[in-house]
């Protein structure tokens, strides 16, 4: 180090470590949550119906706090955008495609399951959002940052925010007693 300098200050040694995503979980009195990893996320925008009736004839087209039932499902965020989600890959072609653009967006989503008879209790904590009137789009606000709230069940919840977004998340679940 040169005389009259000083190191480098490294604000990254004041944040934890990111737990490992593939065997984290958080357990609480009457809910659970664990990353989902391994989903196929496909951003889908304009005439999205375009693109779901020629590549994923299956997709159910999914709002807010509704239940998803099977595989896959198009999450309604805009009024010309949904992000197809399902377990297996989508043969949906990637970029201008006439009337509709897709993007694949699998690392874009940090993907969150709750579970449990308290769940709904952490996620209305979570979101101003009333989950009771129903809306087409699955977009909301949740612990400040955007997100995409749905079901998978009835006591079973699915959050996606964005991946950077994802350790956020994940700490402030962590910070909830249950």
């Amino acid at each position: 180090m040169a005389s009259g300098s000083s190191p480098v200050h490294d604000s990254a040694i004041k944040w934890p470590a990111f737990p490992d995503w593939e065997f984290a979980g958080i357990q609480r009195e009457g809910w659970r949550a664990r990353p989902v990893v391994g989903l196929s996320q496909v951003l889908v925008s304009g005439d999205f119906g375009a693109a779901l009736v020629a590549h994923a004839p299956g997709a159910t087209e999914i709002g807010l706090w509704a239940v998803a039932e099977g595989d896959p499902v198009a999450l309604r965020i805009a009024r010309d955008r949904v992000l197809l989600v399902g377990s297996g890959p989508f043969d949906v072609p990637l970029g201008w495609n006439g009337s509709w653009a897709a993007s694949t967006a699998g690392d874009a989503w940090f993907v969150v399951d709750m579970e449990g008879p308290a769940m709904a209790d952490v996620i209305r904590e979570g979101t101003a959002a009333d989950l009771d009137a129903s809306s087409p789009s699955a977009a909301i606000l949740f612990a400040g940052v955007q997100a995409i709230l749905y079901r998978r069940a009835d006591r079973r919840a699915r959050l996606h925010v964005e991946a950077p977004h994802g350790p956020y998340l994940w700490r402030w679940l962590e910070a909830r007693a249950g």
